[in-house]
């Protein structure tokens, strides 16, 4: 009972603070288009530059003014920040949810799902700062998961990291420093996460090399061929473990929105190393031979076509866009399975990438930073 009023209190503190984000981004989504330029929390009036096919089916928006001369007002929609885009003008219209990842003072490109459909011939848009709560969704189905465990292993961790039972260690073994500059505090701290049975902890006050401990610790546990998913709270505490494990030459993927992730390392990300993989262009072909086959089907023409003739358009376009679909997740299959080391924020966990993957070790860096639900 104790177990299950601790997961019921956090979420019922996860629906309050949902609540007053939502509260909060309803009052801006009240204001004037102007006044909600004023506050940097929208950006109005925007036309559709460009767009273009990204992996997973989503699509890059370039959006900008009508007047091609007129910069974007200042706004605080930052690469990384979740939006809404929403057009404008037209009552109960579903907002499409995306991800800004580019900007400068002319423009701002948008990651979305799929982009808001337009009746109109020259359309504009709105864009405003939106709350993450695909994060949220995945804290809450989290606790939910750790509440109802009756068995197996997320039960066992649970009931150690509440303290009913205490963790197990195995002993410890004897190792050669894989980065030599270690002390040997660090090197026992090493060996003791490779020794836990269930769950350790590294501490120790600002700047005596946590970081550097638990980058030797995930060596180590990949030359005994460990799988190893390395997490931290934020995008930066992330980015700065894969800089360090990327410098001493470790195979590593930066699962995450590109967007989020530092430019010199967006190269590592599963999204970028699948985009540059020669079977993508033959999946990329098929989408833009799709793209042509629906818009022959839509097209107006004075002469009556063939019956059936559009519907076998747009359905040779669907197959082509499964093939290219099943090119990509073949890809993503296999880079996931052969990497030994997966990189991730705590609620950047993708659960429909990982499946039902499993790992032998999973570090948090920086965990006392995180909140629980996480």
């Amino acid at each position: 009972m104790a177990k299950s009023g601790h997961f019921d209190q956090l979420a019922h503190l996860l629906t309050l603070e949902a609540d007053e984000e939502e509260k909060r981004l309803a009052e801006q989504s009240r204001r004037p288009g102007s006044s909600g330029e004023k506050h940097g929390t929208a950006l109005t009036r925007l036309v559709i530059r460009d767009e273009h096919p990204a992996l997973g089916g989503r699509t890059v928006a370039t959006l900008a003014k009508r007047n091609q001369s007129q910069p974007l007002p200042w706004n605080r929609l930052s690469v990384g920040s979740p939006v809404l885009l929403t057009e404008e003008g037209v009552a109960d219209q579903r907002s499409s949810r995306g991800v800004v990842c580019g900007r400068n003072s002319q423009s701002i490109q948008v990651a979305l799902a799929q982009l808001p459909d337009s009746d109109h011939e020259r359309p504009t848009y709105r864009l405003v700062l939106a709350s993450d709560e695909i994060g949220r969704q995945r804290q809450r189905a989290a606790l939910q998961d750790a509440k109802r465990a009756e068995r197996g292993r997320l039960a066992q961790l649970r009931d150690v990291l509440l303290g009913d039972r205490p963790p197990r260690f195995a002993d410890a073994e004897l190792l050669t420093p894989l980065n030599d500059s270690l002390n040997d505090s660090q090197m026992s701290a090493v060996r003791l996460g490779l020794a836990a049975q269930d769950v350790a902890i590294i501490h120790g006050p600002p700047g005596t090399g946590k970081t550097t401990t638990v980058v030797e610790l995930i060596r180590q546990a990949v030359r005994r061929g460990e799988r190893v998913l390395a997490c931290a709270p934020s995008n930066t505490a992330v980015d700065n473990l894969l800089q360090r494990l990327v410098n001493v030459g470790e195979n590593v993927i930066r699962l995450g929105h590109p967007a989020r992730v530092h430019p010199e390392l967006q190269e590592h990300t599963l999204d970028l190393i699948v985009d540059a993989h020669p079977d993508v262009a033959r999946a990329r072909k098929l989408i833009r031979e799709a793209q042509i086959l629906r818009n022959k089907a839509d097209r107006y023409t004075r002469a009556k076509p063939l019956p059936g003739a559009r519907q076998e358009m747009r359905r040779e376009a669907r197959e082509l866009i499964s093939d290219a679909n099943r090119i990509e997740d073949q890809l993503v299959e296999h880079l996931l399975d052969t990497t030994p080391i997966l990189c991730a924020t705590l609620t950047g966990l993708d659960g429909q990438i990982l499946r039902d993957r499993m790992f032998d070790l999973v570090v948090i860096d920086e965990a006392s930073q995180a909140i629980e639900p996480a």
